[in-house]
């Protein structure tokens, strides 16, 4: 590979000039953020970018948002980092801008082997043209709860006047497949899969804010929090509001309350989730991951899972949503 590092500190640019060579790469150093241009606008063509935080600026997030946009995802950035950096939250959006690893520093020869291992499999996966099954698998569930969002924002209105409690049923038992027993149920093994290859990769990361304090606690602790409505839902409609023990207005609340967290739940994954965790996914995680959804599918009942899906199209149908 053709390596540019971007580092005003000398010692620790020697040392990755050095793990390049040993490594049998290309490398080039820059001291400021001038160089590291010059370099990626001359004929060169270089895989991966090792960039300090501190070039240029103390952290110059629209520099690396710059080089992104410019370059594609062609090119491989692994920003380097202090400890103190690495929980601020600003380390969060220089991977949501562009990053696509980062190291902390002082510099480990280990892991600078395995991030530029990784950096290596990476442009291979995308020479290939091969993704991430579990993935796009993930991001077409999503396109169906949206179109469930879209049912709940319409009937919601209706509640009280012209939607039959039978309707009210099928709500609660479509929410509670499509998305607890089939979706949300993937999207834990995929959580799992992804936190214990970010461990592996990244040491003792687990603990710091970028995965225990940022949207990604907030994405499992949307997972529990939407289980509890899909439940409140079903004994509503069940025990409820059958016999007039809850009223329209409480049963209206409840499905505005829950797909408006749907929908911002799953704006928050495709945001911040799949991004980063799609970074820390080889072909072995991913067969296993799919092997994994097939369980999940099986578990819920694929006819029982088509059975809805056929239903929400003719519901979506008959309330002018397609």
């Amino acid at each position: 590979m053709k390596v540019l590092i971007g580092e005003k500190n000398r010692a620790t640019r020697t040392m990755l000039e050095n793990t390049m060579e040993v490594l049998d790469h290309e490398v080039k150093s820059c001291e400021t953020e001038e160089e590291v241009m010059k370099a990626l606008k001359s004929d060169e063509t270089y895989d991966t970018l090792f960039l300090s935080w501190t070039l240029p600026n103390e952290g110059g997030l629209d520099f690396i948002e710059g080089i992104r946009e410019k370059y594609g995802k062609k090119l491989y950035i692994i920003l380097m980092v202090s400890k103190e950096k690495r929980r601020e939250g600003n380390l969060v959006k220089a991977l949501k801008l562009g990053a696509d690893d980062f190291l902390v520093k002082p510099l480990s020869e280990d892991l600078i082997r395995s991030r530029t291992q990784k950096a290596r499999t990476s442009g291979e996966i995308e020479a290939k043209g091969v993704r991430t099954e579990p993935l796009d698998d993930l991001r077409k569930d999503h396109e169906i709860l949206r179109r469930w969002a879209n049912v709940l924002e319409v009937i919601h209105y209706r509640i009280g006047e012209e939607v039959p409690e039978k309707i009210l049923g099928w709500i609660g038992s479509a929410s509670q497949t499509l998305d607890q027993n089939l979706h949300h149920k993937k999207e834990k093994h995929y959580l799992i899969s992804f936190l214990e290859n970010a461990m592996k990769e990244q040491g003792e990361v687990s603990d710091s804010k970028l995965f225990s304090r940022t949207s990604l606690k907030q994405v499992e602790e949307e997972h529990d929090k939407l289980e509890e409505m899909v439940k409140r839902i079903q004994k509503s409609v069940d025990k409820g509001y059958k016999e007039e023990k809850i009223s329209a207005g409480e049963m209206r609340e409840m499905l505005i309350e829950y797909k408006e967290l749907l929908r911002s739940h799953l704006d928050r994954e495709e945001r911040f989730l799949f991004p980063l965790s799609v970074k820390y996914m080889d072909e072995d995680t991913s067969k296993e991951l799919m092997n994994k959804f097939d369980k999940v599918e099986e578990e819920a009942g694929k006819d029982k899972i088509e059975k809805f899906k056929k239903q929400m199209a003719r519901v979506e149908e008959k309330l002018y949503l397609k």
